[in-house]
C-alpha cells in the first residue's frame, strides 16, 4: 500500500557533487524531496569516503529549509536500486522523477584503455542507465506519471575519441529516442548531454599534453573547448526543467545545455536509400553507390534532387566503374555459418583472399593475437572484418519482435555492454596492430540491428568509428554497417557492401559513417546533429524558454 502522498519524490544518482548535485538542490529550492544516490566512489569508481567536514549535497538542502536524504546506492547494484525505489513509494505514495548523473572516467580510446576500464565504463554509464529504467519504469508506469532523465554527451554524438565513454553514451543517447516512442503514458524519458566544468572536465584537461592553446579542445573533446566550460552549478536550474513537470510534454528527446543555451540534439535520419533488389548485377549498383554515399557523408545531407545520380547502377550491362584497389586478403570474424560463407564469396568475387579468425577469442590480448597472425604472416591481411551477429546478436528479439513497448525495449538490451566491448576488442586489436606494424588498416563491423539493443549497439559501434583517423593518424579506416532485416538478402547486401568497402581505396570516404541495409536497399544515416539552439543567457530561466523549446523541438515552420 502506498504511503500518504507527500512532496514531489526524486531522485538524483550521482548527486553527491557537480551536475547530479547542482539538479539535486534546485529540486530542493523547489520544495521537492530529493534523495541522492551516491556510493561515495572516485572519479575512476574507486571507493572514496566523504570528508567529514564537508556537508553532502542532502545536508545543504536539509540547511536551506529543503528536505532531502542520501543513499551510498550504487546504480550498478540493481536489486538496491530497486528496493529503494519501492520504499520510497511506500513512504511518499509515488515516484515522480529520477534524475540519473551517476558515472565514472577512465582513460579509455580508439586505440586505448584496458579490459577493466572499458568494461567499468560501460558498467557504471550504460548498465547503470539500464538498472535505473527498470527500477523505474514499471512504477511509474502503475503510478501513470513520472518523469526520468539520462545524461548522455557530447562525446557520445560528436566524433570525440572518447573509447568506452563514447560508445556508452551513445548508447544512452539511442535508448533514450527508442524509449521515447514507446513510453508508459504519462511517462517521460529523455536525457541531457551537458558540458560544465566537472571533475571529469578537470580530469579531461589534465590528460591533454603541454603545450596547446589553452582552450581545452582535442580529439578525445570533439573539437569543443572544454576550458571554457561553465561552473556545474549553472546546469541546476535547466536540469530541474528538463526533469521536472513543465517539460513532461515531452519525451524521447535528448537535450544539450551550458546552461546559457539549450538545443535540440536530433537522432541520425535516413539521408540516403539505394535499392538493392531486382536490379542487373549488384555489384554494379554498389559500386555506383559508392560516390553517392560518400558525398552525402561528407555534407550530412542528400545530394539528391537533381538530375538521376545512379542511372548506370540500374542499366543493364553498363560498364562497371574503374576502382583501385586497396586491399587483397582479409581476415572475417564471425559466429554464424551463413554470414560466413556469404562474406566470403562476396570477397572472394571480388579478388580478395580470405582468411578466418575465431569469433571465441576472448580479451584483448587474445583478439589482438588472432589479428596479429594473421597480419604480420607471410601473406598478411589488410583488413578485418568483424560480424558477431549469432551468440554477440544482444536481446531476446533477434528477428526484430521487440520494441513494440517500453518492456521489450529494455528485455531487448540485455547483455548490450558485453556485446559493445566484444566489438570495441575486435577494433581496438586492429588499431593495436596497426600501429605496431605501421601498416595501413581497414576494419568493418557488422552489427545485427534487427532488435532494440542491437540497434543501440550498431550506434555504439558507429560512435567509435567517427575517431578512427584522428586517433591513428589516418592509419585505420572503420567502418560500421548496421543490418535491420534478417532476410537472406540483406546478407547478400551486406556481404557485397563490406567486400567494396574492403577492397576499394575510395571507401576511405566513409570511415566513420553510418552505413545501413534493409531487406530492399542499403543506405546512410546522418551522425546525431543540433536541430536548433534556443539561447537565454542563464543560468536562471526566462518564462518564455519553455515556448521557444516547443517549437525548437517542435519543428516550428514559417510555412
Amino acid at each position: 500500500m502506498a504511503g500518504q502522498r507527500g512532496p514531489e519524490t526524486v531522485v538524483v544518482t550521482g548527486g553527491a557533487i557537480g551536475i547530479g548535485a547542482a539538479i539535486a538542490e534546485e529540486f530542493g529550492r523547489r520544495g521537492a524531496y530529493v534523495v541522492t544516490l551516491d556510493p561515495m566512489v572516485a572519479l575512476d569508481g574507486s571507493p572514496q569516503g566523504h570528508a567529514d567536514a564537508e556537508p553532502t549535497t542532502a545536508e545543504r538542502i536539509v540547511a536551506a529549509g529543503g528536505q532531502a536524504r542520501a543513499s551510498n546506492t550504487s546504480v550498478t547494484d540493481a536489486p538496491a536500486v530497486a528496493a529503494l525505489f519501492a520504499e520510497l513509494v511506500a513512504e511518499f505514495g509515488a515516484l515522480d522523477a529520477v534524475v540519473n548523473v551517476a558515472g565514472i572516467s577512465r582513460p579509455t580510446g580508439f586505440a586505448f584503455g584496458t579490459e577493466e576500464d572499458w568494461a567499468r565504463v560501460l558498467d557504471v554509464h550504460l548498465v547503470g542507465y539500464l538498472t535505473v529504467l527498470g527500477a523505474a519504469l514499471p512504477i511509474m508506469a502503475g503510478q501513470g506519471h513520472g518523469r526520468i532523465l539520462g545524461v548522455t554527451s557530447g562525446s557520445g554524438w560528436r566524433p570525440a575519441d572518447a573509447g568506452a565513454y563514447s560508445c556508452a553514451k551513445r548508447a544512452v543517447a539511442a535508448l533514450t529516442w527508442q524509449l521515447g516512442r514507446v513510453a508508459p503514458a504519462g511517462v517521460s524519458v529523455n536525457a541531457l548531454s551537458p558540458i560544465a566544468a566537472t571533475r571529469m572536465i578537470a580530469n579531461a584537461l589534465s590528460r591533454q599534453p603541454a603545450g596547446g592553446d589553452g582552450s581545452g579542445k582535442s580529439a578525445a573533446s570533439g573539437g569543443v573547448a572544454l576550458a571554457a566550460a561553465p561552473p556545474p552549478e549553472h546546469l541546476g536550474p535547466i536540469g530541474a526543467y528538463l526533469a521536472g513537470s513543465a517539460f513532461a510534454w515531452s519525451t524521447g528527446q535528448v537535450v544539450f545545455s551550458n546552461g546559457a543555451e539549450v538545443s535540440a540534439v536530433r537522432p541520425p535520419h535516413l539521408i540516403e536509400a539505394v535499392r538493392t533488389t531486382a536490379v542487373p548485377s549488384l555489384p554494379q549498383v554498389v559500386d555506383a553507390a559508392m560516390g553517392v554515399l560518400a558525398s552525402s557523408e561528407a555534407a550530412q545531407v542528400s545530394n539528391g534532387a537533381s538530375v538521376p545520380r545512379l542511372t548506370a547502377a540500374f542499366t543493364p550491362d553498363a560498364a562497371d566503374p574503374a576502382t583501385e584497389i586497396v586491399a587483397r586478403r582479409c581476415l572475417v570474424v564471425t559466429d554464424d555459418p551463413a554470414w560466413r560463407t556469404a562474406l566470403e564469396a562476396a570477397a572472394t568475387a571480388r579478388g580478395l583472399a580470405v582468411e578466418h579468425g575465431d569469433p571465441d577469442a576472448a580479451g584483448l590480448a587474445a583478439v589482438t593475437a588472432v589479428v596479429d597472425a594473421a597480419a604480420t604472416g607471410t601473406a598478411p591481411v589488410e583488413a578485418v572484418v568483424v560480424a558477431l551477429v549469432g551468440a554477440g546478436a544482444t536481446g531476446a528479439g533477434a528477428a526484430g519482435t521487440d520494441g513494440a513497448d517500453w518492456a521489450s525495449v529494455l528485455a531487448g538490451h540485455a547483455g548490450i555492454a558485453e556485446a559493445v566491448r566484444r566489438d570495441a576488442t575486435w577494433v581496438r586489436a586492429v588499431a593495436d596492430v596497426s600501429a605496431r606494424t605501421e601498416a595501413p588498416m581497414r576494419v568493418v563491423t557488422v552489427t545485427a540491428a534487427t532488435s532494440s539493443g542491437g540497434r543501440s549497439r550498431a550506434m555504439a559501434a558507429a560512435q567509435l568509428t567517427r575517431s578512427a583517423h584522428s586517433a591513428t593518424q589516418q592509419r585505420v579506416d572503420a567502418f560500421a554497417v548496421a543490418v535491420e532485416s534478417g532476410d537472406p538478402g540483406a546478407r547478400g547486401t551486406t556481404a557485397e557492401l563490406v567486400a567494396r568497402l574492403v577492397a576499394g581505396t575510395d571507401g576511405a570516404a566513409l570511415s566513420g559513417a553510418e552505413l545501413v541495409v534493409d531487406t530492399d536497399w542499403l543506405g546512410l544515416r546522418s551522425h546525431p546533429t543540433v536541430g536548433g539552439t534556443v539561447s537565454y543567457g542563464g543560468p536562471e530561466l526566462p518564462d518564455w524558454l519553455d515556448g521557444a523549446v516547443r517549437r525548437i523541438i517542435g519543428g516550428d515552420s514559417a510555412a
